[in-house]
């Protein structure tokens, strides 16, 4: 009677995308596993599976579709034998990858590497070995990634330009730096442009300056003959990356290079093309105005239409937003009374003067109580003392850092308790191996990445906070640009035009509630601070 080979099943993996674009290894690793199989005479092939750009480490045995068909093809007895190159083909996670093999062990599979022979379990001394093995291979890894994000950090920092094309407002230049690799080769790096530079800037003029919205600045750009890079007309997108790259005040994006996307390389003056001030501005206005939509809460954010307080008016009674309107009045001219001529009167009109509430006044003339709002403003501001603002200010910052500070202290303490558990897990997992714990290895693992979404999720927090203490420690630019606009506000404000006007208004005020002949303006929350400090003092 024939005797029947033993199924084979070959699994390959590379665990980047550069290794199967550049230095793809996975043929080596077939020709290996091949010859390997050629030397057992009772051993064939039937099947090969391919993982491309799979990290054995990153990535969990029940996201990697080969391994899930394996496990299944292994209860369903399709093939006798499991071959890789070498056991970390399998996977590199310590608390994991040591259950994977002893399942399909279990499941009656053979599992063999060409440079470590078979994998047992028949001893527990065979257990203790793998988990060894494996936890090796996990760091392995975690060496390797730091390695790689070291020294793409490193080489970015010097300045090495990282391929592609050049973020918009720069342009490539060959720099003096050899590269290390290739001869007669110079790296490139990224200088602002003259022409491109322009247009950056006129687009954080419009967004801070001007509250232009996204699609206003494109509209503006577009109509008035600006292009990009490849002479196509500017997009929203395009618009709304450019004013949140941290690249125009010198500080370059990191891709993954070190610690998380959104990070940015060492500081580079000659990078810069607007001032911090500026960007600070359109991120803070970028998430008001977010925040505005998500609430549907449009507080501080001008609306269009002829209105000055358009976006800022609300009903005193009943707290509705007032809407625009207008009619027209006819007038008899002076030296021809038979002949009139029509002016547009524009109002402020409350929506819900129906049902419930009464409405004493629903309407109210935009140029009679516009006047009179903006006198008031006026009179205040004129009169506001700056040291108090900027001592109020600077108080409540402190007290906001203060705060964070201590955030940081109390999740730095659970995040170190999540690794003193994680320490005693992994080492119980030696025990339960030699059936010395009250624990199953499937309750450990299980236990294991419960601990680790924790401490991942601190770990993100800290970074938050970090970043922010950052920020704000670097300076109070708010503090500073709320002090600069409050300096000559009036003379500045007439001299705008209405655009400018009601952005002028909008960054000192929240609301204007409307009444019975009356109004009510609710400053901003510092200048309200400032009030009440000089009305009790």
């Amino acid at each position: 009677m024939k005797q029947l080979k033993k199924r084979v099943w070959n699994l390959y993996r590379v665990s980047t995308k550069k290794q199967v674009n550049v230095d793809d290894d996975i043929p080596s690793q077939r020709k290996a596993c091949h010859r390997f199989v050629d030397s057992k005479p009772d051993w064939e092939i039937t099947n090969e599976l391919y993982e491309k750009g799979i990290s054995g480490w990153k990535k969990k045995a029940d996201e990697r579709d080969e391994v899930v068909e394996i496990k299944e093809a292994a209860i369903n007895k399709e093939f006798d034998v499991l071959l890789v190159f070498m056991d970390d083909r399998i996977g590199r996670r310590d608390e994991e990858t040591p259950f994977v093999v002893e399942f399909l062990i279990n499941q009656g599979i053979e599992v063999w590497s060409v440079k470590d022979g078979q994998i047992k379990i028949d001893q527990h001394i065979d257990k203790l070995i793998n988990y060894i093995r494996f936890w090796k291979a996990a760091g392995e890894s975690e060496n390797t990634s730091s390695r790689v994000k070291e020294y793409k950090a490193n080489y970015a920092e010097e300045g090495y330009f990282q391929g592609g094309p050049a973020t918009y407002g720069y342009k490539l230049v060959i720099s003096d730096i050899p590269h290390l690799k290739k001869k007669d080769v110079f790296y490139k790096k990224e200088v602002p442009d003259e022409y491109e530079s322009e247009i950056v800037k006129m687009i954080y003029d419009l967004y801070v300056n001007r509250h232009y919205g996204f699609r206003k600045i494109v509209d503006y750009l577009n109509s008035n003959g600006y292009r990009s890079r490849e002479n196509n007309l500017f997009g929203v997108s395009t618009v709304q990356r450019m004013l949140q790259n941290p690249i125009y005040i010198g500080k370059k994006k990191y891709k993954s290079f070190r610690g998380k996307d959104g990070d940015t390389m060492p500081y580079k003056e000659e990078l810069r093309i607007i001032s911090d001030e500026l960007f600070e501005a359109a991120q803070n206005l970028r998430k008001k105005r977010s925040d505005a939509l998500k609430t549907d809460e449009k507080k501080g954010v001008p609306m269009s239409g002829q209105l000055m307080f358009s976006g800022l008016a609300f009903c005193e009674v009943c707290q509705s937003r007032l809407q625009g309107s207008y009619n027209y009045r006819e007038t008899k001219k002076k030296k021809n009374p038979d002949e009139v001529y029509k002016r547009v009167e524009y109002r402020y009109r409350c929506p819900a003067n129906k049902g419930t509430f009464n409405h004493e006044q629903n309407i109210w003339g935009a140029r009679k109580y516009d006047k009179i709002i903006i006198n008031q403003i006026k009179e205040i501001i004129r009169n506001m003392d700056l040291s108090i603002f900027i001592d109020k200010s600077i108080d409540k910052k402190k007290k906001g850092l203060s705060i964070k500070e201590m955030q940081l202290k109390n999740i730095n303490k659970e995040r170190d308790d999540y690794k003193k558990q994680l320490d005693k897990l992994n080492s119980e997992i030696a025990k339960s191996l030699f059936g010395e714990s009250s624990f199953t290895p499937d309750q450990l693992s299980t236990a294991i990445r419960g601990i680790q979404d924790k401490f991942d999720e601190a770990s993100e927090m800290i970074d938050y906070i970090e970043k922010e203490l950052s920020q704000e420690k670097e300076n109070y630019s708010d503090v500073r640009n709320m002090v600069e606009e409050l300096k000559n506000w009036e003379e500045k404000f007439d001299a705008a035009d209405n655009d400018l006007k009601k952005v002028m208004l909008s960054r000192v005020i929240n609301k204007v509630y409307f009444g019975r002949d009356r109004v009510n303006i609710e400053f901003n929350d510092y200048i309200e601070d400032v009030l009440s400090l000089i009305e009790k003092s």
